[in-house]
């Protein structure tokens, strides 16, 4: 069975930045996936906390429908990450109401009323299944979202942040199960989506996401044209930020570093999988993970090792967030775009459907979303 798997399209996010939600991207995104037997969308596939969970879908809605209909009567198979948590709340619920609190490293559902069942009608003849916290694509092959590297995570990200506050009252032991992170994450991302259901994401969200706004500070004043007062704002930034670190690692016993290049980011991505596979034991010879948004690795890089066998693998996003992605740079790690494959032997392969696309023509595609919005 030939599978491709998509992850991080966060399609109807409030930013525009979800470039799938455009046409001539989606396009040359179904012409990669035409001759797939089935297809797993690897997580984020709707982004649930930015807005109302109407507008997100309505968002995203051509997206399913073009999908649908590019597939036919093939399997589509959505993984729930931690932006579209919602989409795995009634399978998780079904485990409750059954009487157990065991959660498998997969287990499957099929379209429930809500949300999931809007999207299987969008789909029309293509056959819908959840499958959570992951799936096995092959007796060798594991794939999740991987937001449960989020408790493992050396960048103080906000939702990290939040994650070692809750795994003060609830650690993860060292032979972990699904549920052990569900009770540390779970509560997370139901506040999340709440918060956007209210309409208060909106308002939050520079107050929510700070770490967010502060690598975007750091990345856009390394750009050719970054005015004086954005350099000395990231400089300040820099300078303070280890000591800032050391007082929350003081206050919620936790082992954040203040390293926010490019490089530290990337490495404690994988150092974070990695440790979230070791901790749940999963017997691959191969992980595939999205989250980070950092596909790879890339051809340059060294194999990304398990620790007690087996090699991680990233799917990169469908994101473009311009102050990661410098003015005559090539495409990096981060840059939008990648299918990946697994075919019925081998390891997976990855495909970047966008590298070729100039940055100025996703910089103007982001523009047209954002516009449509106002």
């Amino acid at each position: 069975m030939r599978t491709a798997i998509v992850s991080d399209l966060h399609l109807g996010a409030a930013s525009g930045e979800d470039v799938a939600r455009d046409a001539t991207v989606r396009r040359a995104m179904l012409e990669e996936i035409a001759d797939a037997d089935r297809v797993v969308l690897l997580g984020d596939a709707v982004e649930l906390r930015d807005l109302p969970l109407g507008e997100s879908l309505r968002g995203a809605r051509p997206f399913f429908e073009e999908l649908g209909e590019a597939l036919g009567a093939r399997d589509v198979v959505i993984v729930p990450g931690n932006h579209d948590h919602r989409l795995a709340e009634p399978l998780l619920d079904s485990l409750s109401l059954a009487g157990g609190d065991g959660l498998s490293l997969q287990q499957r559902h099929g379209p429930s009323p809500g949300p999931t069942g809007e999207i299987d009608d969008w789909l029309g003849p293509a056959r819908l299944e959840i499958a959570y916290p992951g799936i096995w694509l092959r007796d060798d092959i594991y794939a999740t979202h991987g937001h449960y590297m989020d408790c493992h995570l050396s960048i103080p990200r906000a939702e990290c942040v939040a994650a070692a506050a809750m795994l003060r009252a609830a650690r993860l032991p060292e032979e972990a199960e699904p549920r052990h992170y569900e009770q540390v994450l779970r509560p997370l991302y139901g506040f999340g989506f709440g918060l956007a259901q209210s309409g208060s994401a909106r308002l939050a969200s520079g107050v929510a996401r700070p770490s967010e706004a502060i690598w975007k500070l750091v990345a856009s004043s390394r750009k050719e044209g970054a005015g004086k007062g954005r350099r000395a704002a990231a400089r300040a930034v820099k300078a303070g930020a280890p000591a800032a670190i050391w007082t929350l690692n003081r206050l919620l016993d936790s082992s954040f570093k203040p390293d926010l290049t490019s490089a530290g980011i990337s490495r404690a991505g994988v150092e974070a999988a990695a440790e979230m596979a070791r901790r749940l034991r999963i017997e691959a010879e191969h992980v595939i993970t999205g989250h980070t948004h950092r596909a790879g690795p890339v051809d340059d890089e060294a194999p990304w090792p398990i620790p007690g066998g087996g090699l991680l693998h990233n799917t990169g996003s469908w994101v473009f967030a311009d102050a990661f992605h410098h003015p005559g740079a090539p495409p990096g790690p981060y840059w939008p775009g990648v299918v990946t494959w697994v075919e019925d032997s081998g390891p997976p392969r990855r495909v970047r459907v966008l590298e070729e696309r100039p940055r100025d023509e996703l910089v103007e595609t982001v523009s047209s979303i954002r516009a449509t919005r106002r």
